[in-house]
């Protein structure tokens, strides 16, 4: 017996020490490619990587964030599409891998799977489909790709047309709206953190470095989100004409008239397809307020008085949409709705107002700065005591449109310090630091640059 514990003893020591060993080897050859790919010595990082990936797979998730650096410059490097399609494919296996040795990684690899796909046209587009369709339904949390959505959209879209898989105009709304949603989501969790950090900044606090990239990278992340719902807008507008659209949702109308969820996306798609004006429109927006009020239902009342040419109750009913609003985004787009809308150049004061309403309820929405130094370069003709002063005012439309943080706000503010007086023309006047008050709607002032 005592022999039996002895033999039983050195067998589980010998485990232990291979298994110590092991792990010794993978940290060695997981330290040797980290300092490689560091060092962006792909080529050379190569076979300790893969020596890792083959024996050492749940050691640490370096091995598949390092992977996909060393697969991607292979794929880059790759001397032929066939050699090329092979380490695509090794690509999205490596993601697969990821996923079953570290599965609550959230690194939304299922996305990347088609991306890869799609990115290096390997594959069909019903391989790249079934992927990201996949990645929607089961990781949606982790969807947040704005170039995926737009790709899964448009497969979507290119079948249709093509009469594939018996896909219905109504089947390609309900895409499109599911689509929407978590473009909505993506939207709001970005403005949501940008909005503190504007707020910071605004109030004079020096950002951290990591508040200055986080500021930057959300920037850039609306405004691919916003491209994406744009080109999907565009999609959509050429399927869905009004003489399209309004008999198909008359159609419906009936049947669907107690649907709360149905009445909302026919409203929202006769407005954003501009059939507002319609009869429908404002039918279903009635019906819809009657059976639920809400800011949405008030919102279409709005429009629908707007059109009318009632502006007394379109006002009415946006304000009442504002109130009702607790999302402070939804909230910003009535406010600047009214702006450029009700007021737009026919009152610029209170087509400011308006818009200053929307970026006080949320401060990143560059819109509104965007459009306000646009009232300010309409005025350049209106304010101002010699031609030096009206021209001074696209100063403060520029730095008005750089508030906007968005790359329409930078593109707007470049064209405006152009037309601004220039360097010569500040020598000349001799009022370089000087500070020019607007007497006009404008009130405001702005200092002359030393350039």
């Amino acid at each position: 017996m005592k022999t039996k514990l002895i033999i039983v003893f050195a067998f589980l020591i010998g485990i232990m020490n291979g298994k110590a060993q092991s792990d010794a080897d993978c940290a060695e050859k997981l330290s040797i490619f980290n300092e490689l790919c560091k060092a962006k010595d792909f080529a050379a990082a190569y076979e300790p990587w893969m020596y890792t990936r083959k024996n050492c797979a749940s050691f640490h998730e370096a091995i598949y964030i390092r992977g996909e650096q060393i697969v991607n410059y292979r794929i880059e490097n790759a001397k032929t599409p066939a050699e090329k399609e092979a380490e695509v494919r090794d690509l999205v296996k490596m993601y697969g891998e990821y996923d079953t040795h570290f599965p609550n990684n959230n690194r939304g690899n299922k996305v990347r799977k088609s991306m890869a796909l799609f990115e290096n046209n390997v594959g069909t587009p019903e391989e790249v489909y079934q992927l990201v369709d996949d990645a929607f339904k089961t990781d949606r949390a982790n969807f947040t790709n704005a170039k995926a959505l737009y790709v899964y959209f448009e497969i979507y879209v290119n079948d249709f047309e093509a009469g594939k898989k018996g896909i219905q105009l109504q089947d390609l709304f309900n895409k499109y709206d599911e689509i929407s949603d978590k473009i909505d989501e993506e939207e709001k969790k970005l403005s949501d953190e940008l909005d503190v950090i504007l707020q910071k900044e605004e109030a004079g606090t020096e950002l951290t470095k990591k508040e200055a990239s986080v500021k930057n990278a959300n920037q850039i992340n609306l405004d691919a989100f916003q491209t994406i719902r744009t080109s999907m807008d565009n999609k959509i507008a050429q399927l869905s004409t009004c003489d399209r659209l309004v008999p198909f949702l008359t159609a419906g109308f009936e049947d669907k008239k107690g649907d709360e969820e149905w009445l909302k996306r026919a409203a929202e798609r006769l407005y954003k397809k501009g059939c507002s004006s319609d009869p429908l429109f404002s039918k279903i927006s009635e019906t819809l307020h009657q059976l639920n009020p809400t800011a949405k239902s008030a919102y279409n009342l709005g429009v629908s008085y707007y059109n009318k040419k009632n502006v007394t109750k379109a006002l009415e009913y946006f304000n009442q949409s504002a109130e009702l609003h607790k999302d402070s985004g939804e909230k910003a787009k009535v406010y600047y709705t009214v702006a450029r809308n009700i007021y737009g150049s026919s009152n610029k004061s209170q087509a400011r107002a308006f818009a200053e309403k929307a970026v006080a309820a949320k401060p990143s929405f560059g819109e509104a700065y965007v459009f306000i130094a646009q009232l300010y370069a309409n005025s350049a003709n209106e304010c101002g005591n010699d031609p030096f002063e009206k021209r001074a005012i696209y100063w403060l439309a520029a730095q008005t449109a750089r508030k906007a943080g968005t790359t329409a706000g930078n593109a707007a503010a470049a064209s405006y310090d152009k037309l601004a007086p220039s360097k010569a023309d500040i020598h000349s006047a001799g009022r370089a630091g000087e500070s020019i008050r607007f007497s006009c709607w404008v009130g405001r002032s702005v200092t002359v640059p030393n350039l």
